[in-house]
């Protein structure tokens, strides 16, 4: 059941990323781009398993730092986006960073382990993070903006779900 949630959650990723490619009053390549990382590797990992979980969360981390040195307040002439979908795009990259590193085994675990699992962890952030995105819904006012956001949530509820 969780593999089928799993491939689920690329559906609203897919449209996430269609919101913003649409969006031509405000053209945002960055974002395109990283809402095309946060897709690929949605569906590697739900579908191919290329590559490795691990390289996932390390790209998304770091292309989650790249967008948040990218669009800090530097010039004038830079386009203006909303600091709170940046906020919401870089936070995404992390929360999905964090399930590439939670749902990465696809086999059955050899080993044993002491302690609190990961599970708990992960419904924690995607709680928040769906918190953030309803919060973030009603403060923007484009409707793209809205639709992607309400997209990237739903994702990441999906992908929680599969954790449980």
């Amino acid at each position: 059941m969780s593999e089928i949630l799993h491939a689920w959650a690329v559906a609203p990723a897919a449209v996430g990323a269609c919101c913003l490619a649409a969006d031509r009053a405000r053209v945002r390549p960055p974002e395109v781009m990283a809402s095309v990382l946060m897709l690929l590797a949605m569906l590697d990992a739900a579908v191919f398993g290329v590559v490795a979980p691990v390289g996932w969360t390390a790209l998304l981390v770091a292309a989650a730092l790249g967008l948040a040195v990218w669009r800090r307040p530097r010039q004038r002439r830079a386009p203006r986006v909303p600091a709170l979908m940046t906020v919401h795009t870089t936070l995404g990259m992390v929360v999905m960073a964090a399930f590439q590193l939670g749902m990465g085994g696809h086999g059955a675990s050899t080993g044993h382990a002491h302690g609190v699992g990961l599970a708990p962890f992960l419904l924690a952030i995607a709680v928040g993070y769906a918190g953030l995105s309803v919060a973030a819904i009603g403060r923007m006012p484009a409707r793209l903006d809205r639709a992607q956001i309400g997209a990237m949530a739903a994702s990441v509820v999906l992908m929680a779900a599969a954790t449980v």
